[in-house]
């Protein structure tokens, strides 16, 4: 009888750390209850079977608390419950309040009908007006909004 109490009181306080380290991050209920219920085990066995069985408990939690937490990290289960999606997007930066309307730069890139302009000495996000202009052709600034500009070819 004394096994049995010994031996749920240890599957319980596994089940409980399983519980705090993947589902519950942080310290909960579940990790004070799992230190709890696996030193129960431990002191029911020091108080009922003595010090030599005492010190067989305290080995086998430490080691089933290791190998259960090593199973789980490498089975499908966390693989199955993580996300596997990326997030490659990039907010778009807010125009500074140097550039006006009338002011005149260079293509960085291509505007096919977005790209990157030099204005001064501001890379921006602009937008063509007159469809796609190569790289390192000479514009000036039609409008200003606040995360680009919208450009149209110089006119000499």
């Amino acid at each position: 009888m004394d096994i049995l109490i010994i031996g749920t009181l240890l599957v319980i306080g596994i089940f409980l750390i399983i519980l705090e380290i993947f589902f519950l991050p942080g310290i909960t209920i579940a990790g004070i209850a799992s230190v709890l219920f696996l030193a129960g085990a431990v002191y029911y066995a020091f108080a009922e079977l003595g010090v030599a069985e005492c010190l067989m408990v305290l080995a086998v939690a430490i080691i089933a608390s290791i190998v259960v937490i090593v199973w789980f990290m490498r089975s499908k289960t966390l693989n199955r419950m993580s996300l596997h999606t990326e997030i490659d997007s990039v907010a778009p930066t807010l125009v500074d309040a140097r550039v006006k309307e009338g002011d005149t730069g260079v293509t960085l890139s291509r505007l096919n009908p977005m790209g990157q302009v030099l204005i001064g000495d501001e890379k921006i996000e602009a937008k063509s007006l007159d469809g796609f202009i190569d790289e390192g052709q000479p514009i000036h600034v039609v409008k200003v909004e606040n995360t680009s500009v919208i450009v149209r070819i110089k006119q000499n």
